[in-house]
């Protein structure tokens, strides 16, 4: 889908524990009917026109325990959204390229916004490909 197709009847589904979507970008306002739900997991696949008309909020306001990002695997990683206050426990990121150090300036600044996140306890990083010296970066704004 060109957007993430939530319509107000998901909101209804008050049991929901897993939902799995894909979708080149993401917008707030489609995920506002589902903002109440407490899903266990989410998934949401990223097209390849990821990253050109994304609202950086658009995942404030999933209210998950665990969110699992599948970027598009043969783009650039390019980073916008803000996860510094999502409710997910547990956060999985998948294929992230950044294979200049100039180009990884997007997830590690991510990272910085991670630490904000007092409820983040896990996070898996799933095919990283990256400069060594950008995974030494990585490791140092984690470990904490």
């Amino acid at each position: 889908f060109d957007a993430l197709p939530i319509c107000k009847e998901f909101g209804s589904m008050s049991q929901l524990k897993f939902l799995g979507l894909s979708a080149t970008q993401l917008e707030k306002s489609r995920v506002q009917p589902i903002a109440h739900l407490n899903i266990s997991k989410i998934l949401l696949v990223l097209g390849e026109t990821y990253g050109e008309k994304e609202d950086p909020e658009s995942l404030q306001d999933f209210n998950t325990d665990s969110l699992h990002i599948v970027f598009p695997v043969k783009k650039v990683f390019h980073f916008i959204l803000d996860m510094s206050v999502s409710t997910a426990i547990s956060l999985e990121l998948s294929n992230i390229k950044c294979v200049l150090d100039s180009e990884c300036s997007y997830f590690l600044s991510a990272l910085v916004k991670l630490q904000n996140n007092p409820r983040l306890l896990n996070l898996t990083l799933n095919n990283i490909e990256t400069t060594w010296n950008s995974f030494i970066n990585i490791l140092q704004l984690v470990w904490h």
